[in-house]
């Protein structure tokens, strides 16, 4: 897992390179990103993954940092079917390792400390978010499967459609990813074991 807990955020700028990538013109980079996007999750769906929205974005997240390499290809969809099922097979050997550690002994009392840490710095952070994007985090999170996919859709008709509920929710993470490590280093740094909450 730890390759996934430290993959790219997909910037705005980012979003853009893939949309140059698929066309240079901006309708039809949006249409074939339209097509791609909607064979992908179907594709993951079909493979009974547990959140195919998060894996597309993956999948994109992948090829955003491999465009400058694969600037000639021919067809852009076939190329990102190659990268989802190669992120659906990560995540089937992830699912699998995962299986396999239950019968791993309990971890150390450490581990369920620094665990517990993580948990109130996320709820502290969370708490620290504008209402509106507490809402949007909360609900994006919501539900599995067919339930998650219709959640989002109506996320997204909230804030002005996918992609921008995408950028908006990059952005969210990012900010919480910085406010969760400012967290841990505090209290991890006896300087400031008592942390004001």
């Amino acid at each position: 897992m730890a390759a996934r807990d430290s993959k790219r955020v997909l910037t705005a700028e980012a979003f853009g390179k893939f949309l140059r990538w698929l066309s240079n013109d901006d309708e039809q980079a949006v249409r074939e990103y339209q097509l791609i996007r909607k064979k992908v999750v179907r594709y993951f769906i079909q493979k009974s993954c547990p959140d195919p929205d998060q894996m597309f974005d993956e999948t994109v997240d992948i090829i955003v940092g491999k465009i400058d390499a694969c600037a000639d290809i021919a067809s852009p969809l076939a190329y990102c079917f190659g990268v989802a099922r190669n992120v659906w097979r990560q995540n089937l050997r992830e699912n699998k390792s995962v299986v396999l550690e239950w019968d791993v002994p309990s971890p150390p009392q450490h581990d369920a400390d620094e665990h517990e840490r993580e948990l109130q710095c996320l709820e502290r952070c969370v708490g620290h978010l504008a209402s509106n994007d507490r809402d949007v985090v909360t609900r994006y999170h919501q539900g599995q499967g067919l339930e998650k996919i219709k959640t989002r859709k109506l996320l997204a008709d909230g804030v002005g459609g996918m992609n921008a509920l995408r950028i908006r929710m990059c952005r969210i993470r990012k900010d919480l990813r910085r406010c969760i490590v400012d967290c841990l280093e505090r209290r991890l740094n006896p300087k400031y074991s008592e942390v004001q909450e």
